[in-house]
């Protein structure tokens, strides 16, 4: 697999051209929006999901790309639950099939890049360090060729310990199965991205179909590297921005945005006849296509959803255990971005409720032990001089002893508390955000129907001008087999105005 780069790779800490663009005070403001977000990161995950998503597709600031990565992939987490393990990993002696290939790969990895020009240098040793961590961390998975890219771009963007935290994500999380052995999941992926291409485009989908080139053969290296050996440099990054926001889908809408701008339209199919001329334009795609705004606009506005994928999956995996029986290999769930990644983490770590709070509490504890026959606590007034001063005076009727302080610890009476209150405004404002989410989707459900009948309407156009075309060409073949049959029978007999008429004979004659 050699590596193809469409533009220069920036040296390490280059701003790209179009970020360069930016007047220095709007990427001062976007920078501040990214550190403000930064230390409220699971209220913005959980309440204002489409902001951030938003912002990702702007493009993250190239001076905190490495942070967001790391907290939209929830790799910041792992590396603070594993203190050590990276060095651990390091240390071992690692599976020595796996190290040779390691160290033939690494000459390939962006070689015209300051960090890996020195055979090696600084940077190669750090690429080897992260793939031989992860054999020995995922041994059922060993070493794949694609993961060194990626690795090697993460490396670019931050330190080895981070960037391997970060590997793990996408091989996790993101990309489940993608560099197992058998690649069964990327041939998966195969099926469901050229089903959604008959969707997005019928012709390039009916073009390559009628090529018999299978999607393996040109999708693998998009897929599997995130495009970082096939896109400009700026490009790669905005595409890597979004995809650490929203998942796999924008690795389909940016395969699709490419095919249908390479192979959509009738124009473009004339200078790709053959199987190889079709593979030696999907090998050089259009510059424009790939430039960054182009791309980002058009990814953006693909009508391809994560709930259309995961229904492509489920039939792509049936037809798949009907002609070839089960996966060998069974992967996790795939998460589609860092929204799913914060609902999984969410659900394994329940935080605390209030109901949990209180029984931690020493007022319960104490009941709790004389309900359950044990010793009598020491009388209120000892409990009290222990635990501090009183948190103030205890209102009574007249008559009445003092009441038990209440298991809240405060002498206010019971009721609908403060806490209740903003549960129940936060539960409607969820119901709010699911509402918009509802009609957001119906909207988007309408755009899809929109596009699917114009794609409709376009192909029917298509097949009423191939139509108009075949018919034509058999009124030329006709007249062509009229005037061969005229020549065959020899000429008439000569009769009055004998002369015209052979004329005329001759005439047509000359015109077929």
């Amino acid at each position: 697999m050699e590596p193809h780069l469409c533009t220069e790779i920036p040296s390490k800490g280059k701003k790209s051209f179009q970020e360069s663009s930016i007047p220095v005070d709007v990427a001062r403001q976007r920078e501040l929006k990214w550190l403000e977000m930064f230390s409220n990161w699971d209220k913005w995950l959980s309440r204002r999901f489409q902001k951030v998503k938003l912002r990702c597709r702007k493009g993250i600031p190239s001076s905190l790309r490495a942070k967001a990565w790391q907290y939209l992939s929830n790799s910041k987490e792992l590396l603070e639950q594993n203190p050590g393990k990276f060095e651990e990993l390091e240390r071992a002696p690692g599976d020595p099939k796996w190290l040779d290939v390691i160290e033939k790969d690494l000459h390939r990895q962006f070689p015209f890049h300051e960090m890996f020009a020195a055979r090696g240098g600084h940077g190669q040793q750090d690429l080897y360090r992260i793939l031989k961590a992860y054999t020995i961390y995922r041994p059922d998975e060993g070493y794949c060729q694609a993961q060194a890219p990626v690795a090697a771009v993460l490396l670019m963007h931050m330190p080895a310990e981070q960037a391997f935290w970060c590997l793990v994500q996408i091989c996790d999380k993101y990309l489940p199965g993608y560099y197992s052995a058998g690649l069964e999941a990327i041939q998966l992926d195969g099926e469901i991205f050229f089903a959604l291409l008959r969707r997005a485009s019928p012709l390039a989908h009916r073009h390559l179909r009628r090529q018999r080139i299978d999607p393996v053969l040109y999708m693998t290296e998009w897929f599997m590297c995130i495009f970082a050996r096939t896109l400009p440099w700026a490009s790669v990054l905005r595409v890597w921005d979004m995809f650490f926001c929203e998942g796999v889908k924008i690795i389909f809408r940016v395969a699709l945005v490419l095919l249908r701008h390479t192979l959509g339209s009738v124009e473009k199919l004339r200078s790709c006849q053959g199987m190889y001329e079709t593979m030696e334009q999907l090998r050089n795609l259009p510059q424009q296509c790939m430039q960054e705004d182009f791309l980002v606009h058009e990814v953006t506005n693909l009508p391809v959803t994560e709930a259309l994928i995961e229904r492509e999956n489920t039939a792509q995996l049936k037809k798949w255990r009907e002609t070839r029986g089960e996966l060998q290999y069974r992967p996790s769930r795939r998460l589609h971005g860092s929204r799913a990644i914060h609902e999984e983490r969410r659900r394994q770590q329940p935080p605390l409720g209030p109901s949990s709070s209180l029984l931690s509490l020493p007022g319960l504890k104490s009941r709790g032990s004389r309900a359950a026959g044990g010793a009598p606590s020491p009388p209120l007034p000892a409990r009290r001089a222990s635990a501090g001063p009183a948190p103030g005076p205890v209102v009574t009727a007249e008559g009445l002893h003092p009441s038990l302080p209440s298991p809240t610890g405060n002498s206010t009476p019971l009721g609908p508390a403060k806490e209740t209150r903003k549960q129940e405004k936060e539960r409607q404002k969820q119901e709010k955000e699911r509402e918009k989410e509802r009609q957001k989707q119906e909207k988007e459900r309408e755009k899809q129907e929109k596009e699917r009948q114009k794609w409709e309407k376009e192909q029917e156009k298509e097949q009423q001008r191939q139509e108009k075309e075949r018919q034509k060409q058999e009124k030329k073949a006709q007249g062509r087999k009229l005037s061969l049959r005229r020549k065959a029978d020899g000429p008439p007999a000569p009769q009055d105005g004998g002369d015209r008429s052979s004329s005329s004979e001759a005439r047509q004659d000359a015109y077929f």
